[in-house]
Parts: C-alpha cells; structure tokens; sequence
C-alpha cells in the first residue's frame, strides 16, 4: 500500500524552506545525473535554494568511496561551468554527497541504504523527507521498487511524520502496455501525489507561459478555438543529430523521444480548458481531459496525416541497426475531437539534423470573411508565434496600413521578448525547477498517469501504423530544412482539401441554392448551377460563376467524377433524377449526388438504392440554418457511407459554420436527423409563441422586445429563436401588424409524427404543435402571428396567409 504522507509538505508555495530532505539517486554516474541533474542541484546551491539540510545518496555498481564520488562530482561541476571553480564555492557543496554501493538487484543494498538514511536522521536529529530519483530505465522499475517496499526505505518513520516522492524520468513506458505496467507497479507503493514524472519542457519559461497568457488576459480566450483558429503547428526541429547516443536512440525514435511527451504536452497547454484555478490538480486534470480527445490514427488515415523518415548517415552511427527503421523526423496532423476544436489541424512536426534549432508554436488565424482587404492586396491569416528557440519570445502577427498616399497593408508585429538567449542555462533551469517542486510537493509541472495514458494511446496508434509499414521510411539530407518542405502538404486542413477538385454542380438555386453558390464561390470552388428560373441563372453568369440553360448543359460542363448537390423541395427530386430530362441516366460510375433538401429519409434510402444501379453514390444531408446559414455557413447532418463521406469533406467543411457539420453512418440518417430536428423546432417555436401570447394578454404592460432581450441574456432558453422573435418584434411592433395568424407548415412535423407513432415513441408536444398550425387556417391568433413571425426570420417563409 502507498506509504501516509505529511499533507504539509504540499503547502509550501516560495522556495525549499527548511525542509531536511534525503535525495537517493539511482544511476547516479549516468548520463542524465552528469549532464541535467548534478548541474541543477549546483545551480540551486549557489542561489541559496536548497534546505540547509539537503544531502544526496548516489547509488551505483562502482566500488567507489564518498571521496570518489565527490571527485567525479567535481569534475562534472567544472566540464559544465567549463572553468576551474573555487574550493570556497565547491566544499560545501560536495560535502553535500555521499556514496552507497550498490547494485539494483541486491536486496543488502538496500538495507544498506537504509542504515545510511537512519546515521542521517540521528546526525539531523529529524526524521527526513525521502526523494528517490530513478535515473534508470525502465526494466529496472521493478526489482527497485519491490526493494525499497521490502527493505522499509519508504515508510514514514511515525504516522504523518516525513514525505517519500519518488522522480520518474521519460519515456514512460515503450507503449501503452508498458506504461500501464509501470503505473500499476508505482500505484502499488505510492500514491498518485508522491510519484512526479519529469517532462523537462513542462519547467521551460515560455511553456509556462503560456497558461499566462491564454487565462491571465481577456485578449484572446473567449475565441480561442475552432471559432477563430484555422490551425496550429507545434515544431521541435534540433541542430544537433544522434551522436554517440544510437544504443538508447536507435530503439526509442524520435516519436517516442520528443512526440509522446514534449510535443504532446505542448499540445494540450494550447488546447486546454481553462482550470478552475492554477492548483496542480487542477491543471493537471485540463491536460489530461483534452489529451484524452485525441483522435486516434487508423492504419487507413496514417498515409495522408503522417510522415517519417531518417537522415543520411544515421545507420553508421555506432550501435544503431545497419538496416534500421528508426525515424529521425516525424510530422503529424493531429485532431481533437473537442467541440471547440473540431477541425482545426495540430501539426506536431520533430526532427535531428534539421540545420537550425527551431522550437515554436505557431497559432494561425482564420483568414476574415468577407475579407476588407484593399483590391489587389494580400488576404489577411493573423498569427501568434510563442517560441522558445533561437530565442524566447511571443510574437503576433497583425496587419495596418502601410505609410504613404495609397491604401495598401503590411504586417506587423507586437513583441515580447522574455530574455536574452544568453542568459538561459539549457536543461539546469528547467531541472532547477523541477526538483525544487518536488521537494516543495507541488506537481503543477509533472505529468499525471492520466495524461501520460492518454498520450500513449495516440502514440501506440501511429506507432502501430509506422509498424506495418502502412507510411514509408523517407530519406533526408542532414543539416537542412529539405524534409519539412517535402512533407508540407500533409499540414493541410483535411488531408484530401489540398488535392480535391473543387467543382461542383448545384440544381436549385433559391434562396438557399443561390446563397450557397455565393459562399462556395468565396472558397474558392467551380460552381455550376441550373434552375428553371431565367433569372436564377443570370444570377450566377453575373457573380461570376457558371449558370446554364438545362440539366443536360450541367452535367455535361463538369468533369468527372462529378459532384451535383440537389438544393430543390422534396416533392420535385424524383423528376430531377429521373424526369424527361433526369440527371441520373446521364451521371457516370463514380459520380455523387447530395440531395441538401428536406426530404423523407425513407424516400432517400429508395433513391439511394435506385441511384447505386447507374454507379452512383447518393449522400443525404439535412440543412439547417436558412438562406443566412447557406451564404455564411450552415449546420449539416450527413448521412450515407462514410468513405464517401471522408473524400467529400472539404465540401461540407465549406458549406458548414465552424464546427457545423456531423456524419451519421446509414444512408438516409442525416435526413432523419434532421427530421427529428424539425419536429423539435415544432415544439419550441409553439411553446415560444404561447408563452409570448400569455405576456401579451397579461395585466402587466410588458415589454415584450425586452423580455426577449433578457431570456437571451444567459437564461436556460437562451437561442437563437428567442433572438429572431426579438427582431421580429422589433421590425414588426409587438403586435405584429400585417403578420398572419395563419401559419404555414411542411410535411418534416407529420413525417416526425408518422414516424413515431411506427416506432411507438410518444411525441405529445409535436403532434399538438403540429395539429396547432392546422387549425390556424381557421382560427388565426397571435400564437399564430408568433410563429408566423419567427418563420419569416430564420427561413424567409411568407408572413401573409
């Protein structure tokens, strides 16, 4: 069982204080101890951070003595300040260290370890705190837990008096499985607040900045998301290559190495909810939920939203594999299945031998739309770059008016600099930190078994792709930038966007179709459209876009495999597919037609189905939002195959609103979503509407463009049909002169009826709503007029009987 804790050793916040801490270090002459961690304890010695009784046990093999020990100390204390360092400076702190031989299988060494603990409490007088520090891999986790636990190393010397912490260095496991193990193996020993898993750039200044900046400023954080963001693109490109470390490297790679955890780690303090507070807990909590929405990447999806390849010369460093598959670089587009994320790209890109360092997060914004741009100037993509390497620094990007008589743009940047490159030690800053917090009991800058669960599972799925070899090893020349270019298309929003033929046929062009063409227009895409209306298709020749005279004309101005999106009532899709001039004899295999229409989701299955004999694909989806939705983007429910569904994306990605569009598997579900959809918005505008005519009978003279006003100031009706109702009431005087109380209705309501009472759902409220409107063409009111009223707002339906 976990050992009891002082909970008072967690409510220190500024500096170690007097805290008599006993630090074990296992492996404590290898490489991370010479080159991280003896430079930081060094570095917290000289300002003075450290408890006055701070005393470190290294644990090794080597039949060393404390002098040894502290000779090698001393040599590892002067190669990094790269100068002879006084005696004045350097005897206290060596005198800090001692020795215990020791190998990580004997049980004796432990109890010998524990004799030196005890020699060290009874010199302090105090029962010290115990920080075990496993600078070791993995493989040995196992004997040295099980050892500490049997020898007593862990146990508090009374109830409530001492902590243990134990440091765990990455990589956290090989994979998931691993991971797990060694979870379950710590949770055996310790509890979650004493185990601090070390993820050096956590401690980085600028990282932690970023918490700061997104929560302590009202700047950014009410849109930070999908809303405004088009994507972000976290780099850690390295100068320097493998070296003499291909033994460790050559088996780890650099996904395992960097991407599972720096990179990852950056990812969710971009990308995380803002905390209750800054408590660790806290913190720690936001990171692991949003790294938890992760999407996994199927072996199907890793060839267009991954890249791996492996520099020159790499397989003729020492103790790497001559045939080796390791990856030196990698690129990633990751997703977030997040509602203020969705579709927004996190490109996590890392690589050895990249020329110059370059380690930054560059946050791109959405380009505007429409755009105010001057004629002839660049469209304007605002950005944020927080960047660690070559120096530390915040930048955003925004444009202004450049000097002089014209009216032209340039960019423009605000900048924060946090300091001089010069004056930050690499690794002895962040390791100063680090072990500063462990010995304070503050876990802000350690990672949960949460998050690192949630970040080997996206990692294992990648990994699991790479593995069957489902994305090629490339090729890139060392100490150049070549590869990251080579690999840029896959940074694109879709995956397919890119390489897509944005051409498109659209029959219908109403209100809804002629504002959809508008929109896809401005996003670029070829649009071909036909409607009976002469003046529909004027329409589109003027704006720039191609109308033409007959169904025939239309099919046969698209290339294959053509994409023809139906925006026509429902009662009139059977005679354009299969009329006098029906489209569905002159589509070829390959094609796909989209009926974006209310329509029956049981007439889309039969059409579907008809469709598929000529080799064509029908895909259904329900449009919600109005001819304002169609021209500034709608909310689309998407039905029909997925595969399908997948190429066309970059479509309803441009017919959508950010975050507007879902698809449900089976053809004819979106239409059925969309359906029920319809059937709600029965309810709810009829339940608007009396309630509406209650206030306006009542004795109190209401307001009633007021009332709207504060139901949609946070109240749980808040929505955009009380807003409509608001601009109703506002264009139209409360009383709603020359609105009918007659109201029009389709057949989506008695669809949604008919089709629960076959599936023997009750649907009171729908029904009643529905037989209201009915009646009303005979008994007109000012329930009537209500939803008359909000029928014209958000559909542009008539207002007249």
């Amino acid at each position: 069982m976990p050992a009891p804790q002082n909970p008072a050793s967690n409510t220190l916040s500024n500096g170690a204080g007097n805290i008599p801490t006993i630090f074990a270090a296992f492996g404590a002459t290898g490489d991370l101890m010479r080159r991280k961690v003896i430079p930081a304890i060094f570095h917290l010695h000289r300002h003075n951070e450290l408890p006055a009784m701070f005393h470190i046990v290294g644990f090794s093999r080597r039949d060393w003595s404390d002098a040894d020990f502290r000779s090698f100390i001393k040599e590892v204390i002067e190669k990094h300040e790269g100068k002879e360092v006084s005696a004045e400076i350097l005897r206290p702190f060596l005198e800090r260290f001692t020795f215990q031989q020791g190998t990580f299988e004997d049980p004796k060494s432990y109890d010998a370890l524990k004799t030196a603990f005890n020699a060290l409490d009874k010199e302090w007088g105090v029962c010290a705190n115990k920080l075990f520090y496993l600078s070791v891999a993995p493989e040995h986790y196992d004997r040295i837990l099980k050892h500490l636990s049997r020898s007593g190393l862990v146990e508090p010397c009374a109830p409530g008096e001492g902590w243990t912490h134990l440091i765990v260095e990455k990589p956290f496991g090989m994979d998931s499985k691993t991971a797990r193990r060694i979870d379950t193996l710590l949770g055996t020993l310790f509890d979650e607040t004493q185990v601090y898993r070390i993820d050096h750039y956590l401690a980085k200044e600028m990282l932690q900045n970023i918490l700061a900046f997104r929560f302590s400023n009202n700047l950014f954080e009410l849109a930070w998301g999908s809303e405004l963001i088009e994507s972000v693109h976290i780099k850690l490109l390295e100068k320097i290559g493998v070296e003499d470390r291909g033994e460790f490297y050559d088996p780890v790679g650099a996904l395992r190495d960097v991407g599972q955890n720096h990179l990852l780690q950056m990812l969710a303090l971009v990308a995380m909810d803002k905390p209750i507070d800054f408590d660790p807990g806290s913190i720690q909590k936001k990171r692991g939920e949003i790294l938890r929405q992760l999407k996994p990447i199927s072996q199907d999806d890793a060839s267009r939203t991954t890249y791996r390849a492996q520099y020159e010369g790499y397989r003729n460093i020492n103790k790497v594999d001559p045939k080796s598959q390791t990856e030196t670089y990698f690129k990633i587009r990751a997703e977030l299945d997040h509602p203020k994320w969705r579709g927004v790209p996190f490109v996590l890109e890392s690589g050895k031998r990249m020329g110059e360092a370059s380690k930054e997060i560059l946050i791109t914004f959405k380009h505007p739309a429409p755009c105010l741009c001057p004629k002839g100037q660049p469209h304007h993509k605002n950005e944020i770059i927080i960047r660690m390497e070559p120096r530390e620094e915040i930048l955003i990007e925004f444009w202004s008016k450049s000097l002089g008589f014209a009216f032209a743009t340039e960019p423009r940047f605000f900048h924060y600099m946090l300091r001089e490159s010069s004056v930050h030690v690499p690794y002895v800053e962040e390791y100063s930190k680090l072990l500063l917090d462990c010995v304070r009991g503050d876990q802000t800058l350690f990672i949960s078994t949460e998050e690192v669960s949630a970040m080997w599972d996206f990692t294992d799925s990648v990994l699991n792709a790479w593995k069957k070899n489902a994305v090629p090893l490339n090729t890139y020349k060392p100490d150049t930038k070549d590869i990251s270019k080579a690999s840029k298309s896959l940074e694109s929003q879709s995956g397919v966007a890119s390489a897509a033929k944005k051409e498109i046929g659209i029959i219908g062009l109403g209100k809804m179709g002629s504002a959809m063409s508008r929109r896809l227009k401005g996003k670029g895409w070829a649009v071909h459209g036909y409607d009976p209306n002469e003046s529909a298709i004027g329409f589109l020749n003027r704006e720039g876009m191609h109308g033409t005279s007959s169904l025939r004309e239309l099919v046969e101005g698209l290339s294959a495999p053509r994409t023809i999106w139906l925006m026509v009532p429902h009662a009139a899709v059977d005679e354009v597919l299969y009329g006098h001039e029906g489209i569905a004899k002159q589509l070829s295999k390959g094609d796909v037609v989209v009926d974006g229409g209310n329509t029956y989701f049981k007439d889309s299955i039969t059409r579907a189905k008809k469709l598929k004999k000529f080799g064509v694909t029908f895909i259904d989806v329900g449009f919600s939002g109005g001819p304002s939705g169609a021209e500034n983007g709608g909310c689309l429910m998407i039905g029909g195959d997925e595969k399908m569904f997948k190429k066309l994306e970059p479509l309803f990605a441009d017919v959508a609103q950010s975050q507007g569009y879902r698809f449900f598997e089976g053809i004819g579900a979106g239409h059925f979503v969309k359906m029920v959809h319809n059937g709600i918005e029965y309810g709810m505008m009829q339940a608007l509407a009396e309630g509406f005519a209650m206030m306006k009978k009542s004795k109190y003279k209401l307001d009633l463009t007021r009332v709207a006003e504060i139901y949609n100031q946070g109240s749980v009706i808040e929505s955009r049909l009380v807003d409509w109702l608001r601009k109703a009431f506002v264009l139209r005087g409360e009383d709603l002169k020359g609105v009918s109380g007659s109201v029009g209705h389709t057949g989506e309501a008695a669809w949604t009826v008919q089709t629960a009472e076959e599936m023997k759902v009750a649907m009171k409220v729908i029904e009643e709503s529905l037989k209201f409107r009915k009646k009303s063409a005979k008994n007109p009111d000012y329930t009537g007029k209500v939803l008359s009223a909000l029928r014209e707002q958000f559909g542009g339906h008539s207002i007249k009987k």
